[in-house]
């Protein structure tokens, strides 16, 4: 994450920043903490005349304009270059879809070069993204101020800098069953997989709470955090994910497959390979960058498959804290350091 070394053992600071096509179903976008609800009720497209189809870019810039709720843009096999973004608000029951025609060809959104834009940016809430593929820009897919949205089915690699980022106050959002690599070619310690909020003093809002990463395939060579948890974010699960570690680079600081900054993260049923890269000090990190910040986090049955012995499988720095249970370590190594509770 981009950064100034205010803190020790890899602590950073980053400043400023299917639904088969929707047709005649209901969608549950559904988190896994049973305390917070993240459901999204999302209801099809409820006729042919519902999707809009393009097979130019010039058709998705429009359709991204002026798509309405329980609508679909539903995009030929190609590839579309451009810096693509909505600010188009969903509804609970009829989320605004963007998929490929033939998911066996998923289309694929370019931007113009791996130094700037985005390929995608959604600034409104219930959009499913799906079936598609995402490169060459400077970010991959940014959800700014968009909750309850579904990312599912992508693939997103060829970025400059972090390939997913939920931020400005994105909550109750999901990225799930993707692949996620080759990020930070042009800045490797803000390549980051999947980015959740913003440091201190970015300009956004810091409360992006109980998203969801499920089921992605992380690397190789993602050459930041596979995920980097921010500071004032609540309740972030990763769950059933795999970490290649080739590639993670140390450059400012990254050194882990995740790192929690934020509170009551939830981290289990993951699997990480650190494949002989040495950069990697604990597979897990936790930090306290914001006082009462980077605590009261869980790490459960997890696999981490450390090639190096010294590689610790939690690392807890300063204040921060975090309870473990059920993880497993191979070949057998160091396992906690900090304030981990071992159960």
């Amino acid at each position: 994450m981009r950064a100034i070394k205010l803190w020790s053992a890899g602590g950073k600071r980053r400043v400023g920043g299917f639904l088969s096509l929707m047709a005649l179903s209901t969608m549950f976008i559904t988190g896994a903490h049973a305390e917070p609800d993240r459901s999204v009720n999302g209801e099809a497209a409820k006729s042919a005349e519902s999707a809009i189809l393009c097979s130019t870019t010039s058709c998705l810039q429009k359709a991204l304009k002026n798509a309405a709720p329980g609508q679909s843009i539903t995009l030929s096999p190609g590839t579309y270059t451009g810096s693509f973004s909505s600010d188009l608000k969903g509804t609970v029951g009829a989320p605004i879809t963007i998929t490929s025609q033939d998911p066996s060809q998923p289309a694929v959104l370019s931007g113009y070069a791996v130094g700037s834009g985005y390929s995608l940016r959604i600034r409104g809430d219930y959009w499913v993204i799906r079936d598609l593929k995402f490169t060459n820009a400077q970010k991959g897919i940014l959800l700014d101020n968009s909750s309850h949205s579904l990312i599912k089915g992508v693939e997103v690699y060829n970025t400059g800098f972090e390939a997913v980022h939920f931020r400005d106050g994105s909550s109750y959002s999901t990225i799930e069953d993707s692949y996620i690599h080759d990020t930070g070619k042009t800045g490797a310690g803000y390549g980051e997989g999947v980015y959740v909020g913003s440091a201190e003093g970015g300009g956004y809002n810091q409360n992006t709470h109980y998203n969801t990463v499920r089921n992605v395939k992380f690397g190789p060579n993602i050459t930041a955090e596979h995920i980097d948890i921010k500071e004032r974010t609540i309740g972030t699960l990763v769950e059933n994910c795999t970490f290649n570690g080739v590639g993670i680079s140390g450059a400012n600081y990254a050194d882990s497959f995740i790192d929690v900054k934020g509170n009551q993260a939830v981290i289990r049923n993951n699997k990480g390979y650190q494949n002989n890269n040495n950069v990697i000090v604990d597979a897990f990190q936790l930090h306290e960058i914001v006082s009462g910040w980077g605590i009261n986090n869980q790490f459960l049955n997890n696999t981490l498959y450390l090639t190096n012995p010294d590689t610790y499988v939690i690392g807890a720095y300063s204040n921060s804290s975090a309870s473990a249970a059920g993880n497993t370590r191979n070949p057998a190594g160091n396992m906690y350091r900090g304030n981990i509770s071992a159960q």
